[in-house]
């Protein structure tokens, strides 16, 4: 088998590779997004577990500042109260109706 031989066949892996990832994602995307729009229970949980983020970030920016990281805590605290904003104008705005 030649250098360009061994190439080819690489690289035709790869795709084959590439290409089941990207079946796998998008059919893993579609499900997750006929449950999300299907039960309120798992809406109710994703977001549970966003704003549980949220607030980790909120504490942990809190410990990092206690360390001394004021860069690093600034940042967790942006990240962290621009989630729970988005969130609450989440709820606010785009309330299901029943």
């Amino acid at each position: 088998m030649t250098e360009k031989e061994f190439d080819q066949k690489v690289e035709d892996m790869a795709a084959r590779f590439e290409h089941r990832i990207e079946t796998a994602a998008d059919h893993l995307d579609k499900g997750i997004t006929k449950k999300y729009d299907e039960s309120g229970l798992f809406r109710f949980a994703t977001r549970g577990i966003s704003i549980t983020a949220e607030i980790g970030l909120l504490i942990g920016a809190q410990h990092l500042a206690d360390k001394g990281h004021r860069t690093a805590a600034m940042w967790c605290a942006g990240l962290g109260v621009a989630g729970l904003t988005a969130e609450l104008l989440r709820i606010l705005v785009f309330r299901r109706k029943r």
